[in-house]
């Protein structure tokens, strides 16, 4: 578990600029990658499709958990989705993430995903900055992260919050599988 304890993204004045073409996040790229614009937005309803169709191969993958439709509703409350122009010139969902906030005291980065396609691009940090200036917003005290890629939240200012003393520990009730069965594809 990966905390945003001492809040150097959470406390900024600055506002977060969410539109704009971005740069390679790899700095020891020999070859830089091609710019892609994009623009991270908050998502709506209409989303949906694009966020399930996103999130798939993630979860196929077992990257990300398995969300029921409900569930990602509920996250595209206090969810973001980044947008890219395809070669016909439509926005295509490209990336998405939410906050779920839990109470004033702690909010939980979720379902963060970037098509591979579009990654290496800023696309990750800019919906994990979103995300955050949203928990901000909304006046929670901590943001916390569940990840595999621990450097990559701590250049966005995450931090263990007790790292000699504590780690976050799941015993999990039931298996995801039992509680998805319904929704398994044919």
């Amino acid at each position: 578990m990966v905390v945003c304890r001492h809040f150097s993204l959470c406390s900024s004045r600055a506002p977060i600029t969410l539109e704009f073409p971005t740069l390679s996040e790899s700095p020891s790229a020999d070859i830089e990658k091609p710019k892609i614009p994009f623009k991270i937005r908050r998502a709506h309803f209409d989303d949906l499709a694009g966020i399930q169709l996103l999130l798939k191969p993630f979860v196929e993958q077992r990257k990300l958990l398995r969300r029921m439709q409900a569930e990602i509703l509920l996250l595209m409350s206090n969810g973001y989705v980044a947008e890219a122009i395809d070669p016909n010139g439509e926005a295509k969902i490209v990336g998405f993430a939410a906050v779920e906030i839990y109470s004033r005291k702690l909010g939980e980065i979720q379902s963060l995903a970037v098509a591979d396609t579009h990654q290496g691009n800023g696309i990750g940090s800019a919906l994990v900055k979103a995300c955050v200036e949203r928990a901000r917003e909304k006046g929670i005290m901590e943001v916390m992260a569940i990840s595999a890629s621990e450097g990559f939240l701590r250049q966005l200012g995450f931090d263990y919050s007790l790292p000699e003393q504590k780690r976050a520990l799941f015993y999990q009730l039931h298996s995801r599988d039992e509680i998805f069965k319904d929704e398994r594809p044919e």
